[in-house]
């Protein structure tokens, strides 16, 4: 990379828009960016890089740090660099600027971000814009360095250098692992840590496990476990043993009880049946008694059937006369029905006659009124007529008819009207006339309205008492049929009942009739009932009897087995099956405790066998667990240093890098020094508990022997580290993807120099310039000033800005 041209405006000391032409130096200069401390030399350097990566060198300074504290609040803060780069010319852009949002009613930031590359045709082709990231991972992408790493290539502050040459292994790290994101190893370190960690734990949770083991079996080891579990299996053998015994025990007293419990229950049930026999015997005599009382009564039952039959057949004999009566009750209810109803209908009749002669009397009022409006209308021509007529006759007398007191007259325009012509009488008249017949003309049409409405009711009012005629006959008409039918049945039932007499009548009769036959229903279901209880008490009887021979049987045969036993009394009706059960109950309970105690026998062995076999993988799991901490443990080690060298896996390739750097600055080194000093990393390891492996020395030809690098003299030290700067440019550029940047500047160093030395440097430097490079540098000694002849001066203005002013233009 090779500047061009930069442009500021409101940035760090540069309130107004300053611009620096590096084209004016000529190509690859070596030149020296001079002024007064705190001018703003370093501000330039820091505006190349605020442009590429929107911060400043070494990434510590954003736009609020660096905008110009003079700067008006409206005025815009800007950065552009132009530079060449592997033969293609580009220029980044930033600004800021605060405006006032009136939608919002608020003051806004504005930020503009751009990049642009020159075409073939000379022309700017955008690159990327936007966010200020976007703009910045272009840059980051086209000369392949972060704002850190460019800071440490291009900007080398001699200070931060020196620093670097004589700081601890640590501190080295710390800044070579930005440089050449070597983080991964640090990762792996960790990682490697982390495994030999997570390995320990659970080499102590299997270690745990075994404890817990042993100590809920209360034994020491995995022997004394097996050995529990062979004991365990000899007590498990004994007790099924016994088990077996008691079992067989169990089952003769089981059978025992049965025998004797089934002997008892048939000598029991035998009794029961004997006694239910007797029963059967006593019911069945007593139902056959009854049986015969109930067959004594059939006869009055037929009495009884007889009586109900003739009082049904009067009660028929009457039913005919209750049903004449109940139709003349009904036809009496109709005919007094439509007597009232005929009634009511007259008298609607009537009001609807008196509304039908009022609605024609109403339409008759109506069509007068409409015949005078008609007459009154067909005046108004001959009204019109003779109202202009007199109107033409004396029209002062009309025209003094209008006059009223302050309004100007039509004739001669005067407010006042002193003596106004006598009014008309004649026109008077007939303009009454006149309007009279016009509010005719308006009243017609309502008037007309009106009529219709009358004549509808008129017509409604007709209706209404034509249909109360049509229903007023109808009503005659069904009332005399009604009447003649009444006659008719009343003629029928000349002397007979009234209706509710007739009605009592047949209704005592038939229920007389039904208590007659409820009671022989009765006599005859109880003849029957008896009848069924005696075959039933019969039947019972012989089941009962069936019953006690087959009961026998089963007692005969129960006691018969019961016998057969050994040892049982042999003339007793019925066994004892209480003390056979208490046996049984004695037997059942020694097996159940024996059953139990095998039982735990049985689960002790269980878990213990499983124990036992839990104790043989965990074991088999410990030593490889073992084995494979070991290994982690012994790798995590050797990555963190923890050897007899004391040099971390990062330490050790940060070292190899370091040697990269070393060789490349002993190039220069060795030059300025006369051939006398080459820097070189220390291989013996760092005391006490401090990491090591990238510790420097000096080697001095001199002396022939190494010596430490803080026991250079200060100019020494100063070519020392400019050597290491220069080596550290070139390695992290190689690095880099061959990144190749041609431009370098050097940030102040040089006043700690005699004579002599600054001589040397300086012959160093041009030749460094004359392999193509261009280099800056930053410093206001008086005897640089005298030696470089291109120089960018930058002074201060009345109103403590900066400005820049170019000198030894080629």
């Amino acid at each position: 990379m090779n500047p061009i041209r930069l442009r500021m405006k409101a940035f760090g000391s540069y309130l107004h828009e300053t611009e620096v032409d590096f084209t004016k130096l000529g190509e690859h200069p070596l030149f020296l960016i001079t002024g007064a401390t705190g001018g703003g030399k370093t501000t330039i350097l820091d505006a190349m890089c605020f442009a590429l990566y929107c911060r400043s060198t070494g990434g510590r300074r954003s736009w609020a740090d660096m905008r110009s504290l003079g700067a008006p609040e409206e005025e815009e803060t800007l950065v552009e660099f132009s530079f060449a780069y592997r033969g293609a010319v580009y220029r980044w852009f930033r600004s800021r600027k605060t405006y006032y949002s009136k939608r919002a009613d608020a003051k806004k930031i504005k930020e503009v971000h751009e990049c642009y590359r020159k075409n073939s045709q000379g022309a700017w082709q955008l690159l990327c814009s936007g966010s200020e990231t976007r703009v910045r991972a272009e840059a980051e992408k086209l000369l392949g360095l972060t704002c850190e790493q460019f800071s440490q290539v291009v900007v080398l502050p001699q200070g931060d250098f020196l620093k670097l040459l004589l700081s601890s292994s640590l501190e080295k790290a710390r800044l070579l692992q930005t440089l050449f994101a070597t983080e991964k190893w640090d990762h792996l370190t960790r990682c490697m840590r982390d495994k030999a960690s997570a390995l320990h734990k659970q080499t102590g949770l299997n270690d745990s496990a075994q404890a817990a083991i042993l100590s809920r079996e209360e034994v020491k080891d995995l022997a004394a476990l097996q050995e529990k579990c062979k004991a365990l299996q000899a007590d498990c053998a004994q007790a099924e043993k016994a088990l077996a015994a008691a079992q067989n025990r169990q089952a003769a007293c089981n059978r025992a009880y049965d025998l004797s419990a089934r002997a008892a229950s048939a000598y029991d049930f035998l009794q029961k049946r004997e006694q239910e026999q007797q029963n059967a015997q006593k019911r069945a005599a007593l139902a056959a008694q009854r049986a015969q009382q109930q067959q004594a009564a059939l006869p009055q039952a037929q009495a009884l059937r007889e009586q109900a039959a003739k009082l049904r057949e009067i009660a028929v004999s009457r039913q005919g006369a209750l049903e004449a009566a109940r139709r003349l009750d009904s036809l009496q209810k109709e005919i007094a029905r439509l007597e009232a109803a005929a009634a009511q209908n007259k008298q609607q009749l009537q009001q609807a006659e008196q509304l039908q002669k009022e609605a024609q009397q109403h339409w008759q009022k109506g069509s007068a009124f409409i015949d005078g409006l008609n007459q009154k209308i067909e005046q108004i021509p001959a009204l019109s007529a003779a109202v202009e007529q007199e109107l033409h006759t004396n029209a002062a007398a009309a025209v003094a008819a209008d006059l009223k007191p302050g309004c100007p007259c039509p004739v001669c325009g005067s407010l006042q009207h002193p003596h106004p012509t006598a009014r008309s009488e004649k026109l008077a008249q007939l303009q009454q006339h006149q309007a009279e017949a016009n509010q005719a003309v308006r009243t017609l049409q309502s008037a007309q309205k009106r009529l219709k409405a009358l004549e509808q009711q008129r017509e409604n009012a007709r209706l209404r008492a034509e249909k109360a005629r049509v229903v007023l006959t109808e009503l005659s008409s069904s009332l005399a049929a009604k009447e003649a039918s009444q006659k008719e049945i009343a003629a029928q039932m000349q002397g007979s009942e009234s209706l509710a007499d007739l009605e009592k009548a047949v209704r005592s009769l038939r229920q007389q009739a039904s208590e007659l036959e409820k009671r022989e229903t009765q006599l005859r279901q109880s003849a029957a009932d008896a009848q069924n209880a005696q075959a039933a008490a019969k039947a019972a009887l012989e089941k009962a009897q069936a019953d006690d021979i087959e009961s026998r049987t089963q007692y005969q045969e129960a006691m018969a087995a019961f016998r057969a036993q050994p040892g049982v009394p042999q003339q007793t009706p019925r066994p004892d099956d209480t003390a056979a059960r208490r046996e049984r109950e004695t037997a059942q309970q020694a097996a159940a405790e024996l059953a139990g105690r095998a039982g735990h026998a049985a689960e002790s062995l269980e878990n213990a066998q499983h124990s036992c076999k839990q104790m043989e993988d965990i074991e088999k799991t410990g030593k490889k667990l073992k084995m494979r901490y070991e290994a982690t443990g012994r790798l995590a080690s050797l990555l963190s240093g923890k050897t007899s060298q004391r040099v971390p896996i990062q330490q050790f390739v940060l070292g190899i890098m370091l040697d990269d750097i070393l060789s490349s600055a002993n190039n220069l080194f060795s030059d300025l020094s006369g051939g006398r000093y080459r820097l070189l990393r220390k291989k013996t390891p760092a005391g006490g508990n401090a990491l090591g492996g990238l510790d420097l020395a000096v080697l001095d030809a001199a002396s022939g022997g190494e010596r430490d690098v803080g026991t250079l003299s200060g100019g020494e030290l100063f070519l020392a580290s400019l050597s290491l700067a220069f080596g550290l440019s070139d390695v992290v550029q190689s690095y880099s993807g061959a990144v190749r940047l041609d431009a370098l500047f050097i940030d102040e160093g040089f006043g700690s120099l005699d004579q002599e030395t600054l001589d040397t440097a300086m012959g160093a430097l041009l030749r460094l310039q004359k392999t193509g490079r261009t280099i800056g540098i930053i410093s206001h000694v008086t005897e640089l000033q005298t030696v470089m002849q291109k120089q960018i001066v930058v002074s201060r203005l009345p109103d403590g800005s900066s400005c820049i002013q170019i000198e030894g233009e080629s």
